[in-house]
């Protein structure tokens, strides 16, 4: 019997952000008030920690790489969006959460970027 999303040993679905060759992709992240400072990073290595809005550049390595996040919110009000920009595009939002639609105050997850 085949398993459905939410079953217990379901493989959930993955991203995948697609760079052409040549191309480009920045980070951007927009927090609310925050306490601890949330981290980005890349294929191993931090590109962000802060407790502000930050929006830095990936020196994109070729093949598939993580792009992953963690948030710990402690404060009233909190909230953060993760997106990315590809070749100077329009964000594309990976990860929108906040206090005030009753999401969950700890978050860690990734993408796959294939550049």
């Amino acid at each position: 019997m085949a398993k459905k999303r939410g079953d217990v040993g379901a493989v959930p679905d993955i991203t995948v952000i697609k760079v052409p060759p040549g191309g480009t992709a920045e980070v951007i992240v927009d927090v609310g008030p925050m306490r601890v400072p949330y981290t980005i990073s890349y294929d191993g290595k931090t590109v962000i920690k802060a407790l502000v809005d930050r929006a830095e550049p990936l020196s994109l390595a070729p093949g598939d790489r993580i792009l992953g996040w963690a948030f710990a919110h402690m404060l009233k009000g909190w909230e953060h969006t993760v997106g990315i920009s590809v070749n100077g595009a329009t964000p594309i939002t990976l990860e929108s959460l906040s206090e005030a639609n009753k999401d969950q105050d700890h978050s860690v997850n990734f993408v796959i970027v294939r550049a």
